[in-house]
Protein backbone atom coordinates (compact mmCIF):
# COMPACT_ATOMS: atom_id res chain seq x y z
CA UNK A 1 0.00 0.00 0.00
CA UNK A 2 1.10 3.69 -1.14
CA UNK A 3 2.33 5.99 1.90
CA UNK A 4 -0.73 8.02 1.97
CA UNK A 5 0.97 11.19 3.04
CA UNK A 6 3.65 10.42 0.78
CA UNK A 7 0.86 10.07 -2.34
CA UNK A 8 -0.65 13.16 -1.26
CA UNK A 9 3.06 15.18 -1.24
CA UNK A 10 3.26 14.02 -4.71
CA UNK A 11 -0.21 14.92 -6.16
CA UNK A 12 0.16 18.51 -4.58
CA UNK A 13 4.09 18.44 -6.67
CA UNK A 14 2.38 17.04 -10.10
CA UNK A 15 -0.35 19.37 -9.68
CA UNK A 16 2.04 22.54 -9.28
CA UNK A 17 0.09 23.39 -6.00
CA UNK A 18 3.25 22.70 -3.70
CA UNK A 19 5.32 25.36 -5.54
CA UNK A 20 2.72 28.40 -4.46
CA UNK A 21 3.38 30.52 -1.63
CA UNK A 22 1.49 29.99 1.88
CA UNK A 23 -2.03 32.41 1.43
CA UNK A 24 -3.89 32.70 4.32
CA UNK A 25 -7.06 33.55 2.54
CA UNK A 26 -6.78 30.47 0.29
CA UNK A 27 -5.69 27.76 2.74
CA UNK A 28 -8.28 28.71 4.88
CA UNK A 29 -10.95 28.74 2.53
CA UNK A 30 -9.85 25.68 1.00
CA UNK A 31 -10.10 24.10 5.01
CA UNK A 32 -13.69 25.47 5.27
CA UNK A 33 -14.82 24.38 1.65
CA UNK A 34 -14.33 20.63 2.57
CA UNK A 35 -16.26 21.55 5.88
CA UNK A 36 -19.48 22.93 4.02
CA UNK A 37 -19.56 20.18 1.71
CA UNK A 38 -22.72 17.88 2.34
CA UNK A 39 -24.75 20.92 4.01
CA UNK A 40 -28.15 21.84 2.52
CA UNK A 41 -28.43 25.42 4.28
CA UNK A 42 -25.41 26.67 2.20
CA UNK A 43 -27.59 29.51 0.55
CA UNK A 44 -28.65 30.06 4.17
CA UNK A 45 -24.97 30.63 4.88
CA UNK A 46 -24.54 32.54 2.25
CA UNK A 47 -27.39 35.25 2.50
CA UNK A 48 -26.32 35.64 6.10
CA UNK A 49 -22.79 36.68 4.72
CA UNK A 50 -23.62 38.93 2.52
CA UNK A 51 -26.76 40.17 4.33
CA UNK A 52 -28.88 41.28 1.59
CA UNK A 53 -29.81 39.45 -1.43
CA UNK A 54 -29.50 35.50 -1.51
CA UNK A 55 -25.66 35.19 -3.88
CA UNK A 56 -26.19 33.75 -7.53
CA UNK A 57 -23.89 30.61 -6.55
CA UNK A 58 -24.43 29.45 -3.29
CA UNK A 59 -21.94 26.45 -3.73
CA UNK A 60 -19.31 25.50 -0.44
CA UNK A 61 -16.56 26.75 -2.31
CA UNK A 62 -18.11 30.39 -2.33
CA UNK A 63 -19.38 30.58 0.72
CA UNK A 64 -15.83 29.64 2.16
CA UNK A 65 -14.25 32.47 0.18
CA UNK A 66 -16.96 34.80 1.45
CA UNK A 67 -16.40 33.48 5.49
CA UNK A 68 -12.31 33.57 4.90
CA UNK A 69 -12.89 37.20 3.32
CA UNK A 70 -14.79 37.60 5.99
CA UNK A 71 -11.92 36.46 8.87
CA UNK A 72 -8.66 37.66 7.09
CA UNK A 73 -9.18 41.58 5.94
CA UNK A 74 -5.45 42.23 5.38
CA UNK A 75 -6.24 45.94 6.88
CA UNK A 76 -6.86 44.81 9.94
CA UNK A 77 -4.13 45.37 12.83
CA UNK A 78 -2.66 41.77 13.79
CA UNK A 79 -2.87 40.01 10.45
CA UNK A 80 0.25 40.53 9.44
CA UNK A 81 1.50 38.96 12.98
CA UNK A 82 0.25 35.39 11.69
CA UNK A 83 3.47 33.64 11.39
CA UNK A 84 4.50 30.32 9.54
CA UNK A 85 4.56 28.91 12.98
CA UNK A 86 1.21 29.30 13.25
CA UNK A 87 0.16 28.38 9.89
CA UNK A 88 1.92 25.24 10.10
CA UNK A 89 0.19 24.66 13.94
CA UNK A 90 -3.35 25.36 12.54
CA UNK A 91 -2.41 22.43 9.31
CA UNK A 92 -1.21 20.20 11.44
CA UNK A 93 -4.38 20.91 13.54
CA UNK A 94 -6.84 20.51 10.70
CA UNK A 95 -5.04 16.76 10.29
CA UNK A 96 -5.31 15.44 14.05
CA UNK A 97 -9.12 16.53 14.22
CA UNK A 98 -9.35 15.07 10.04
CA UNK A 99 -7.96 11.59 11.57
CA UNK A 100 -10.04 11.85 14.85
CA UNK A 101 -13.27 12.21 12.58
CA UNK A 102 -12.48 9.37 10.94
CA UNK A 103 -11.58 7.05 13.84
CA UNK A 104 -14.69 8.02 14.85
CA UNK A 105 -16.32 6.85 11.44
CA UNK A 106 -15.04 3.32 12.58
CA UNK A 107 -11.21 3.61 10.85
CA UNK A 108 -7.95 2.52 12.74
CA UNK A 109 -4.81 3.55 11.07
CA UNK A 110 -5.11 1.51 8.18
CA UNK A 111 -8.95 2.09 7.33
CA UNK A 112 -7.44 5.99 7.40
CA UNK A 113 -4.52 4.85 5.16
CA UNK A 114 -6.66 3.63 2.77
CA UNK A 115 -9.17 6.24 2.55
CA UNK A 116 -6.74 8.48 2.10
CA UNK A 117 -5.03 6.57 -0.88
CA UNK A 118 -8.45 6.44 -2.14
CA UNK A 119 -8.98 10.01 -2.20
CA UNK A 120 -6.11 10.24 -3.56
CA UNK A 121 -5.96 8.22 -6.56
CA UNK A 122 -9.37 10.11 -7.48
CA UNK A 123 -8.02 13.54 -7.25
CA UNK A 124 -4.97 12.27 -9.80
CA UNK A 125 -7.73 12.18 -12.00
CA UNK A 126 -7.68 16.25 -11.69
CA UNK A 127 -3.91 16.61 -12.97
CA UNK A 128 -3.81 18.69 -16.13
CA UNK A 129 -6.80 20.29 -15.84
CA UNK A 130 -7.56 23.71 -15.50
CA UNK A 131 -7.54 25.35 -12.36
CA UNK A 132 -9.95 27.96 -11.23
CA UNK A 133 -9.57 31.71 -9.79
CA UNK A 134 -8.01 30.52 -6.70
CA UNK A 135 -5.43 28.15 -7.96
CA UNK A 136 -8.44 24.79 -7.16
CA UNK A 137 -7.73 22.26 -9.66
CA UNK A 138 -11.29 21.75 -11.57
CA UNK A 139 -12.85 18.75 -11.83
CA UNK A 140 -12.76 16.86 -15.08
CA UNK A 141 -15.95 15.95 -17.38
CA UNK A 142 -16.53 12.32 -16.60
CA UNK A 143 -14.51 13.00 -13.04
CA UNK A 144 -15.48 9.77 -10.91
CA UNK A 145 -15.37 10.81 -6.99
CA UNK A 146 -14.08 8.43 -4.44
CA UNK A 147 -17.60 7.95 -2.67
CA UNK A 148 -18.17 4.39 -4.06
CA UNK A 149 -15.27 3.44 -2.84
CA UNK A 150 -15.35 4.96 0.65
CA UNK A 151 -18.50 3.28 0.85
CA UNK A 152 -17.51 -0.15 0.27
CA UNK A 153 -14.46 0.83 2.83
CA UNK A 154 -16.76 1.75 5.62
CA UNK A 155 -19.37 -1.13 4.86
CA UNK A 156 -15.69 -3.43 5.69
CA UNK A 157 -16.28 -1.40 9.38
CA UNK A 158 -15.97 -4.13 12.27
Amino acid sequence: MNNPIKAICKFQSDAGLADKDYDDFLESSFQIEEALEGFNSIEYLAKLLTEDEMCTESSPKVVSRMIADAAIDENLVGYEDITDVDRLDKACDAIVFAIGSMMKLGLDHHGIAKALNIVNRANTQKLNMPKDEYGKLMKPEGFEGPEPELQKLLDERK
